[in-house]
């Protein structure tokens, strides 16, 4: 029996990969964990599995730069298999759930022993998102009123440098301006990226730069009695400075979560010409079961908002890979690239999607992922 020589093949499946400026029906061909071949005709002969992707929809594997997956260290996080890899998603971002006191614990028993890929931003606070309650109760008094920070900025860049290969930068959540001050300081001195949460504007958004993420972008929420605490001013208009921040190199995030999405505020954005680079969930315990659900959904979400299908893989593979620096190792279905493959099917039909807000919208499509490869390993 004549040894194959491709470990996987996808046949006939609508390659999208804007990475490659791919939209076209083709075939994949893996070996060793690598993609080794994208085009048409491709002998599925030679194949030790063939997948038919016929009337299916063939992505990169998705990449999340949202989300809190420190599971069973602390109370805010989600199992990265089911939530995540399972759904579509072979590399995420968790978003500072841990700092610099507890992450050697969410390093040793969840990232190195997760299927999915698992990078880190180390949270400002030393303890992390210690102020979510086990069953995803958040916020105490206490510390919604900043009145007591743990901080160590000198502790914090050490952790980073010595976990450079997963950490790739410092996360300012809910503690005011003088932790943002600090997290400015110790991405500064660690040479990494920050990522800050959409709040405090416009104070907020000066202290990021080029690379720099502001995430949470179109909640609709008060923050600390202020209507207009966001992107968008009293008049429905977006801010000047998130127009400076963006021409800087600043990303703007979606960051869905439980409180942090408004159908209302990504439409007057979007009607002025701010779009999310990066789309994301911001998965935790509170946001899980709704109103986010998954990547697919949310991606969804903004397949009703107008984006079109191949802005909406951008957001979610080519971007985020640029944004986390593996841009061409992954986000992508190049030759040599690693074989992180998601297969949707691109369901129509009327479909009911809910904001932060409680608001729901009916939308026409639906992207529900059917097959996932990490690393030239079929997980679904």
């Amino acid at each position: 029996m004549k040894e194959a020589t491709y470990d996987i093949v996808v046949k006939n499946g609508l390659v999208i990969d804007p990475y490659q400026d791919i939209h076209e029906v083709m075939d994949l061909a893996i070996s060793n964990g690598k993609i080794v071949d994208v085009r048409k005709g491709i002998n599925e002969s030679l194949a030790g599995k063939v997948i038919d992707a016929s009337g299916l929809i063939v992505t990169p594997g998705i990449i999340d730069i949202h989300v809190h997956c420190c599971y069973n260290i602390l109370n805010i996080g989600i199992d990265p298999e089911s939530c995540c890899l399972e759904k579509g998603c072979t590399t995420v971002l968790d978003a500072g759930s841990t700092g610099e006191l507890n992450f050697r614990g969410f390093r040793k028993y969840v990232i190195e022993r997760s299927r999915t890929r698992i990078l880190a931003l180390l949270n400002i606070e030393s303890l992390g998102m210690i102020e979510y309650g086990s069953q995803g109760q958040k916020w105490p008094k206490l510390i919604m009123e900043y009145e007591e920070l743990f901080i160590n900025v000198e502790n914090t860049v050490k952790v980073i440098e010595d976990n450079r290969d997963v950490i790739l930068g410092i996360k300012w959540a809910h503690h005011g301006l003088t932790g943002l001050r600090l997290a400015r300081e110790a991405a500064d001195r660690a040479k990494c990226i920050l990522m800050a949460e959409n709040h405090l504007e416009p104070e907020t958004i000066k202290y990021l730069k080029k690379g720099d993420i502001v995430t949470h972008s179109f909640h609709g929420l008060k923050w600390m009695g202020n209507p207009y605490d966001g992107i968008l001013n009293e008049d429905g208009n977006v801010k000047p400075e998130f127009y400076d921040a963006i021409k800087r190199g600043v990303i703007i995030d979606v960051g869905h979560g439980a409180a942090s999405f408004s159908w209302k505020v990504a439409e007057k954005a979007f009607s002025q010409g701010v779009k999310p680079d990066t789309i994301s969930t911001d998965l935790h315990v509170s946001s899980v079961k709704g109103p986010v659900y998954d990547m697919p959904t949310t991606m969804s979400k903004f397949l009703l908002l107008g984006m079109s299908l191949e802005e909406v893989i951008r957001a979610s593979t080519s971007k985020p890979a640029e944004v986390i620096g593996m841009l061409g190792e992954i986000g992508t279905l190049k030759p040599d690239a690693r074989a992180d493959v998601t297969i949707f099917k691109l369901e129509e039909g009327k479909f009911q999607y809910t904001d932060c807000m409680k608001e729901s919208r009916i939308g026409k499509q639906k992207l529900t992922p059917v097959k996932v490869i990490k690393d030239g390993r079929i997980i679904i």
